[in-house]
């Protein structure tokens, strides 16, 4: 979670002995421990992250849009990519914000007031979302064979997919006025400048504190433990699938090769579910813990660092985790960077069956 109630080290008064003045007013400053902390872990680490995160995800864009990779599944993980591409993208302009670099004048104040966060977070959502829509349908797959074709087609994943965006949208309308523009004077370069404050009326009000709990459990929780529980599942049902097929199985190189994919889809579904909630799970409990009273609380404030990086990473590292365990996807990279050898003619990779989607990913 994109953390919420981040203050710059600028304060103001509203009381204000003229109409249009401010009454400038140093009410604390910012602790140099933790601004070399937030130095550290949002402009070196998170922009690090973002950069690794933005490479990968266009590359993977560039290889699952190749003809070769087609289906419901490939669909999911495009939108994934794009979902993540944008989390990526709009995240610097947060992490500006979150180690006070941001600019200081009404437009840039206008933005991080009422855009900043529910556009971010909003993406966040999408791809998370995305993810449990990929794990409901592999879990389908496995799962529920006998209703595979009812989940997994084209019809449901073009309803799905804008129904994600759609949802979250909705969940961070309300984020829009948290926040507000305010004018303030820094006694640093002695000029006047614009900041987004908190909208108090907004943010304490007991309907919009029920309104968060909802959404996190939502967004974060939710999520993490339906990828957990389903991907568990899934992995179990493989490893019985496969125990039965090597006692029917007659030794044959057909057999062989059908087994070797589907250890690899296991791998793979392993990695998804180490990676989502390792990253996701310090999210949901930061924003279960997330108070304005723990603002001068270091240990909290190392903890938010690392769970903040930790998510950003989650949005990153999706291309590499399926290049390291998708063997359609690694020689799809290198036939589309000119590196493989492999002929022209090579098969197209399908997954419009329970059998396909069960061996290939």
């Amino acid at each position: 979670m994109i953390p919420q109630d981040d203050n710059p080290a600028i304060f103001f008064s509203d009381t204000s002995p003229t109409e249009d003045a401010i009454t400038p007013q140093v009410l604390s400053t910012v602790d140099p421990s933790t601004a070399k902390l937030k130095l550290i872990a949002y402009g070196n680490v998170s922009l690090a992250i973002i950069a690794l995160g933005i490479t990968g995800n266009l590359i993977n864009l560039m290889v699952l849009t190749r003809s070769n990779l087609r289906g419901v599944t490939f669909t999911y993980l495009t939108w994934l990519a794009t979902s993540d591409l944008l989390v990526l993208s709009v995240g610097v302009f947060s992490v500006m914000r979150l180690h006070d670099s941001q600019p200081r004048n009404y437009a840039a104040a206008l933005y991080y007031a009422h855009a900043d966060l529910p556009l971010v977070n909003t993406l966040m959502a999408s791809s998370i979302f995305l993810v449990v829509a990929v794990t409901v349908d592999r879990y389908c797959a496995v799962c529920r064979p006998t209703r595979y074709r009812e989940f997994h087609n084209a019809r449901r994943a073009r309803v799905v997919i804008p129904l994600v965006y759609v949802a979250a949208v909705f969940l961070y309308v309300p984020m829009i006025f948290r926040k507000r523009p305010v004018l303030v004077w820094d006694n640093l370069v002695n000029q006047t400048m614009y900041v987004s404050f908190e909208n108090v009326s907004v943010s304490r009000h007991p309907a919009f504190k029920v309104y968060v709990m909802v959404r996190e459990a939502l967004v974060r929780i939710g999520p993490v433990l339906v990828v957990l529980v389903l991907n568990t599942i899934i992995i179990f049902t493989f490893r019985n699938l496969i125990r039965k097929r090597k006692e029917l199985a007659n030794g044959t190189v057909y057999d062989t090769k059908r087994l070797t994919r589907e250890r690899r889809l296991v791998v793979l579904l392993v990695a998804i579910v180490i990676m989502f909630c390792v990253c996701m799970t310090p999210a949901a409990i930061l924003s279960v813990l997330n108070n304005d009273d723990l603002e001068s609380n270091y240990g909290f404030q190392v903890f938010r660092a690392i769970a903040n990086d930790m998510e950003m990473a989650n949005f990153a590292v999706n291309f590499y985790v399926y290049c390291l365990c998708s063997s359609d996807i690694r020689r799809t990279l290198m036939r589309l960077f000119r590196c493989s050898r492999t002929s022209s003619k090579g098969g197209v990779f399908d997954l419009t069956s329970s059998v396909g989607a069960n061996t290939r990913l």
